[in-house]
């Protein structure tokens, strides 16, 4: 039972340090990314974004959290690929998440057209094409329905959650784990010392009201035991005279 407590509580502690790691490191890259300019936050090379529309429906759905590779210019990409571009309505840059349909060489370079999966929704391509430098991130795998923690994560009160939450929960466990040490230590050394304040009288007296417990045990033991070797002599003499 020890055993299997001792790794439950490094489980834990492990489990607290890696929601706070992964935490900052969200945070970390939202607040460093130049949005401004439609640069997306990455965590070690992988886009994340959440899905907002319906456009990609059948692959995956709307409010689901996309993860993506993210790509350099030397980066050649293939027709049928999933791909996370740039792309600027008015003023303000979004990013979107659309299949590529069609791949055309111009003057040596790559451009790409994109479209929904979702034809209902996305009937025809998009408009415009796209460059390597519009990409984002290459699609590598999604999760349902986690995309609205990366948009409340966007948020100013998401960057307060994700830090301060998981760093409290580990100092709350760890204040918790020194206060149950202390009082088992306090368990510990006040049984010591109640086993130094016994005096030898008190352990003689102890020992003899043992020993006489044993004896009382042994000498009941005796006497069951004779008791039922004479109702079974007497058993056997009953049936002995009723064979005769």
């Amino acid at each position: 039972m020890k055993t299997l407590k001792k790794i439950g509580s490094i489980a834990l502690d492990i489990l607290i340090i890696l929601i706070f790691l992964i935490s900052v490191l969200l945070v970390v890259a939202n607040i460093t990314a130049d949005k401004e300019n439609g640069e997306q936050a990455n965590v070690f090379g992988y886009v994340i974004n959440s899905v907002q529309s319906d456009s990609m429906s059948g692959t995956f759905e709307k409010g689901s959290l996309v993860v993506g590779k993210m790509v350099d210019d030397k980066t050649v990409i293939e027709k049928d690929t999933i791909i996370t571009f740039t792309q600027k309505v008015g003023s303000t840059y979004i990013q979107n998440t659309h299949r590529i349909v069609d791949v055309q060489t111009v003057g040596g370079t790559n451009i790409y057209q994109t479209q929904g999966d979702n034809r209902e929704r996305c009937p025809i391509p998009d408009e415009e094409w796209k460059t390597v430098h519009d990409v984002n991130a290459v699609y590598k795998f999604h999760i349902p329905l986690l995309g609205g923690f990366i948009d409340f994560l966007k948020k100013p009160v998401g960057f307060i959650v994700c830090l301060v939450l998981p760093m409290l929960a580990f100092i709350a466990w760890q204040v918790y784990k020194l206060i149950s040490l202390y009082l088992q230590s306090k368990k510990e050394q006040m049984l010591e010392e109640a086993k130094d304040n016994v005096s030898d009288e008190a352990k003689d007296a102890i020992i003899r009201e043992y020993l006489a417990k044993m004896q009382a045990q042994t000498e009941s033991a005796e006497k069951t035991s004779s008791a039922e070797e004479e109702i079974k002599t007497e058993n056997n003499a009953e049936n002995g005279d009723s064979n005769t």
